[in-house]
């Protein structure tokens, strides 16, 4: 399986063994990042991890969570620097 996610995600994400071989692997994680100008944001590669869908799974639940709060500034926060951008 392959699963792609950013950067952001992945980080946030508790700690996940990494299998050594493609061979070996339940899930190739392919993460991007984020490059961002004053019109477009474009996905750039930033690495693929190999792991057990054990290990993932571990990685997805011990991930630290934001607060509500927390997410609704970041949210609030890019949707003002998209208006801004645009207008």
């Amino acid at each position: 399986m392959a699963v792609i996610v950013d950067r952001n995600f992945f980080d946030a994400m508790g700690e996940m063994d990494r299998v050594g071989d493609m061979s070996n692997c339940d899930i190739a994680w392919f993460v991007v990042k984020y490059r961002e100008d004053a019109t477009e944001a474009v996905l750039e590669p930033d690495f693929v991890q190999f792991t057990t869908l054990e290990r993932a799974v571990e990685g997805l639940t011990g991930g630290v969570p934001v607060s509500l709060g927390e997410f609704e500034l970041r949210i609030k926060t890019k949707l003002q620097k998209m208006s801004l951008g645009k207008g």
